[in-house]
């Protein structure tokens, strides 16, 4: 019964940890055609809201009373998050007074180019809003709860658990890094963001609930998207 139920994670969450990349893979490289990647975009984020439902309530069969603990929450671990957050934070905004600084504001118009194709240029305070409260907490009950989460039930190495389960957040992140900062520093921020999702991972083992990563989370978003702000409506029309 074990080995069956196992098994069942292992194909629920396969194609959890693929189809974002896919997905990030054919809406980067759609430039000009904002209709077909705002298509795709939507429905992969309807997919990351719906698949753990599907799969956890009717394929692996876990009651849905067992979901509410993934936003159990205390003093504690929102502390945490909080100071894991703003560390974080601190060091994305340190990064612009390195040389890496320049190379960021080179890319300011392929950035708003690509917010243009998204079709998110005209309200884009708002899509920064929307990304950085509800789209982290999607995330986290996407990648933590529900994908690193399975993999964490049917892996015999925690370890490989916590590695497996960054690399697949890590992989569509990626994808964004590497178009908008081509070499080095593309590959170096997806890498980052690996960790930042091990570190969010092992939050969530720690206090079994998701609140704390969000926290953190939700800080490491609403200072990307200050900067992507700063680049698309500061850098780029000066350019």
């Amino acid at each position: 019964m074990k080995s069956s139920i196992q098994q069942n994670l292992w194909w629920v969450t396969l194609p959890a940890l693929i189809l974002p990349l896919c997905g990030a893979l054919v809406y980067f490289n759609l430039g000009g055609q904002a209709g077909i990647v705002q298509a795709i975009y939507t429905s992969i984020k309807v997919f990351t809201l719906l698949w753990p439902v599907i799969a956890m309530q009717w394929i692996v069969k876990v009651p849905f009373s067992e979901w509410r603990s993934m936003l159990v929450w205390n003093r504690r671990m929102m502390i945490e998050g909080l100071v894991c957050g703003l560390g974080m934070a601190c060091i994305l905004l340190l990064t612009l007074i390195t040389p890496w600084g320049e190379t960021v504001k080179q890319q300011a118009g392929m950035v708003r180019q690509k917010a243009l194709d998204m079709g998110i240029l005209q309200f884009f305070p708002l899509f920064a809003v929307f990304i950085s409260i509800f789209h982290s907490l999607l995330e986290e009950y996407y990648w933590r709860w529900f994908a690193f989460g399975n993999l964490h039930r049917c892996m015999s190495s925690a370890r490989a658990a916590h590695l497996l389960g960054a690399c697949g957040f890590a992989a569509h992140h990626v994808v964004i890094t590497t178009t908008f900062f081509p070499g080095f520093l593309g590959w170096f921020s997806g890498f980052s963001v690996g960790i930042a999702g091990a570190v969010w991972s092992w939050m969530m083992t720690r206090h079994r609930s998701i609140v704390g990563a969000w926290i953190a989370h939700m800080i490491v978003d609403l200072c990307l998207m200050a900067v992507g702000y700063w680049l698309i409506f500061e850098v780029a029309p000066s350019l």
